[in-house]
């Protein structure tokens, strides 16, 4: 099947186009950005490739790419990759390909500043879709993962509960089965902390105990 066109948009830059062709960055190893060039085609300007999040970082602050697709495995941190390329290039739409479907790293992908959260292989046709859909200001998450991160929105911004946004975070952990442990090292804070936020949801919710937090979503 053909590859169409990839979409232009509108911007202003020093040379006075107001019309260019989408510029991606690609972090991800070699072998998978080479197979990322060959799948989206000539016509699409690659502005950058890195591997590691500190060098990714400086490819958005220097060539400002329009789409960065960032990949879960990378070296390093790749939650810090998303945050540093949103920073350095705010109109930036990223999103991160992973290699297996993960609702905490989905949701970690959204806090971070991310666009798309793409699990599983990728052909060519499924990545140019997921290439115009971030091109074109369009969000790219699974159907499967959406309720979860509408859940944990509500439960943040609900005015009955008046919860925190970490406390949001630690309650949808803990729905999903992560450990105290867990909690913690994924959210890089100490457990001491997350068990202080387990009391404020216990108090919060008008409820008696920890299990009582977990139960009604096992019953479900």
């Amino acid at each position: 099947m053909a590859l169409s066109p990839p979409r232009r948009i509108d911007d202003h830059w020093p040379s006075g186009e107001t019309e260019r062709t989408v510029r991606l960055l690609i972090v991800d190893n070699a072998p998978t950005r080479a197979g990322i060039r060959m799948a989206l085609g000539e016509d699409v300007i690659v502005c950058a490739e890195e591997s590691v999040p500190e060098r990714a970082v400086r490819a958005a602050k220097r060539e400002r790419p329009d789409v960065a697709l960032i990949a879960r495995e990378i070296p390093g941190d790749w939650r810090a990759a998303v945050r540093g390329v949103r920073r350095a290039a705010p109109a930036c739409a990223v999103v991160v390909l992973a290699q297996r479907s993960d609702v905490d790293d989905m949701l970690d992908s959204v806090r971070a500043g991310a666009v798309g959260y793409v699990p599983g292989p990728l052909d060519a046709e499924r990545l140019r879709r997921v290439f115009q859909a971030a091109s074109g200001s369009e969000a790219v998450l699974p159907r499967a993962l959406v309720h979860e991160l509408l859940a944990e929105l509500r439960d943040g911004r609900s005015p009955d509960s008046d919860l925190t946004g970490r406390e949001a975070q630690v309650l949808g952990m803990l729905r999903r089965g992560h450990t105290t442990a867990t909690i913690a090292e994924r959210l890089q804070i100490a457990p001491v902390t997350v068990r202080r936020h387990i009391s404020e949801l216990v108090h919060k919710l008008g409820v008696e105990s920890r299990a009582d937090l977990i139960e009604p979503f096992r019953a479900s």
